[in-house]
């Protein structure tokens, strides 16, 4: 998914409420970053978002690989 399907999904996903997994594969990293929560903004090159663990943080989307709904438990 190109960044204008990543961007269209977290502004769906703002719009609806929804509780989401987002996953970023940074380029220095062996390992995928996995982030669960809502989306609390979405702007032109990133959007906060309010992690279960981390509180309120800003993610860019340029290293985003998969945005998926998650069901809370």
């Amino acid at each position: 998914m190109e960044a204008n399907g990543f961007k269209r999904r977290i502004h769906d996903a703002l719009k609806n409420k929804e509780f989401i997994k987002i996953i970023f594969q940074y380029p220095s990293s062996d390992r995928a970053v996995v982030k669960r929560g809502y989306v609390k903004g979405a702007f032109d090159d990133s959007f906060d978002f309010q992690e279960i663990k981390d509180g309120l943080v800003t993610y860019s989307y340029r290293y985003l690989v998969e945005i998926k709904e998650e069901v809370r438990e």
